[in-house]
């Protein structure tokens, strides 16, 4: 028998992670993204990463129509953008509240003002799990943003800072 839901969102909660906003564009332009923490690196050769999506998500339609998408790795100082991403808010409104530019690979949204850094992504194989769908993207550009940032974290159902780089040092 499986650990309860409640008991089991309680201890994931404790582990922190990196919070990104996946970005991704439809047939006819229009921006769409999520919010999540549910990103892994899986390989360095080829360069390949994995997300997860909640098969209940308005984006991931696009994302599978599209068969790519864009990670931007967040940086301290967006939980507002973040919450926004986060919520079931139109397309229009996220895209709205944030500055952003594509990339030149995808064409897809890149947080720049907002990100630590960002990858763009082919999908390469889609792999459905309980209630969501996993997406492996093959990392075709990408690149580190404001070297200066820290990034931000997700924990105990909150946002947090993770420590300076420097500080790590």
């Amino acid at each position: 028998m499986p650990i309860e839901r409640d008991t089991f969102a309680e201890v994931m909660t404790g582990f922190p992670t990196g919070v990104a906003i996946v970005t991704t564009v439809d047939s006819e332009g229009r921006p769409w993204g999520l919010t999540t923490n549910a990103v892994s690196s899986v390989s360095v050769d080829p360069p390949t990463l994995l997300v997860c999506v909640n098969k209940t998500s308005r984006t991931l339609p696009t994302l599978l129509e599209r068969k790519g998408f864009l990670v931007n790795f967040m940086a301290a100082g967006s939980e507002a953008t973040c919450s926004k991403f986060a919520s079931r808010d139109s397309a229009e409104e996220k895209f709205s509240a944030v500055s952003w530019d594509v990339s030149e690979a995808g064409r897809h949204p890149i947080l720049r003002e907002e990100a630590v850094g960002y990858a763009d992504c082919i999908t390469t194989q889609e792999i459905e799990v309980a209630s969501h769908l996993i997406l492996v993207g093959e990392v075709r550009d990408g690149a580190p943003l404001g070297e200066r940032r820290d990034p931000i974290a997700y924990f105990r159902r909150g946002y947090a800072t993770w420590p300076s780089a420097s500080a790590l040092k």
